[in-house]
């Protein structure tokens, strides 16, 4: 998908770079949770965070590569957490229009950082 500087680009750009942010303090949990699973935290960007009554889900994409579907339980810090890789490809199959322009987005910023 081509990007073309849209308001809904631009909005998507914001939101992913301040998750990648927050995703490289090594304080955060989900940053280590990534580095002890052997994933690459630097270009990787939280497409979604899905607040659960006893679980967080976020819907990572990693270095353009693929994307980690991750369950935390809220409660249980201790409890290992559900991760689930799924290949970029298999994932862009029937996305909306918005979610692809989201993952193009992030795609775009996976690049430039290389």
């Amino acid at each position: 998908m081509r990007l073309t500087g849209s308001r809904a680009e631009c909005e998507f750009r914001e939101k992913l770079l301040a998750s990648n942010s927050i995703l490289n303090l090594k304080s955060e949990r989900l940053n280590r949770i990534l580095i002890n699973a052997g994933h690459e935290v630097k270009n990787s960007y939280v497409l979604h965070h899905i607040p659960e009554q006893c679980e967080d889900i976020f819907v990572l994409v990693i270095s353009g590569s693929y994307i980690l579907n991750i369950e935390l339980n809220r409660f249980d810090a201790q409890e290992e957490p559900v991760i689930e890789r799924v290949e970029l490809n298999d994932y862009l199959h029937n996305l909306s229009k918005i979610h692809q322009i989201q993952i193009a987005v992030a795609l775009d910023l996976v690049r430039a950082q290389t």
